[in-house]
């Protein structure tokens, strides 16, 4: 089962044309990846790197636009777990609009296990291992 906040669209995040222009929809994505971890882990994501000795930067990134989302709009954010590797995550994200069984944008981001200090890759912590097992993509 999917892992979902709501977020408004807010008057910042529309470009001229009306619509959430296309970076904006990774702020949504990661602000359901900060709830994540402070709901699931139980750890705030800001403080992974103090607590954990782990980092997780964005390594690879695939999106597909299929509708427009407005200013007032209040979307569903949904995170999903693709899979979880020894030393990576790859997550799935799709954002609804208001009562539509489409998603707007579907999005597909790697994270990487990162050791800190040293950025060298390291094995994903048991207990992030375990959150992100609990919402696996079915």
């Amino acid at each position: 089962m999917a892992f979902s906040i709501r977020q408004p669209v807010r008057h910042p995040d529309v470009d001229r044309a009306g619509i959430v222009y296309f970076p904006r929809f990774y702020d949504f994505f990661h602000r359901a990846l900060e709830d994540f971890f402070g709901e699931e882990v139980g750890v705030g994501f800001w403080e992974v790197e103090e607590k954990m000795g782990v980092a997780f930067p964005t390594v690879h990134v695939e999106t597909d636009f299929a509708r427009p989302l407005q200013h007032g709009d209040l979307v569903r954010v949904e995170l999903e777990t693709e899979s979880v590797g020894s030393k990576s995550i790859a997550l799935r994200y799709r954002v609804y609009r208001p009562d539509a069984p489409e998603p707007a944008a579907v999005s597909r981001i790697v994270l990487a296990c990162i050791r800190v200090p040293g950025w060298e890759p390291t094995q994903v912590p048991e207990k992030i291992r375990v959150a992100f097992e609990k919402h696996r993509a079915g």
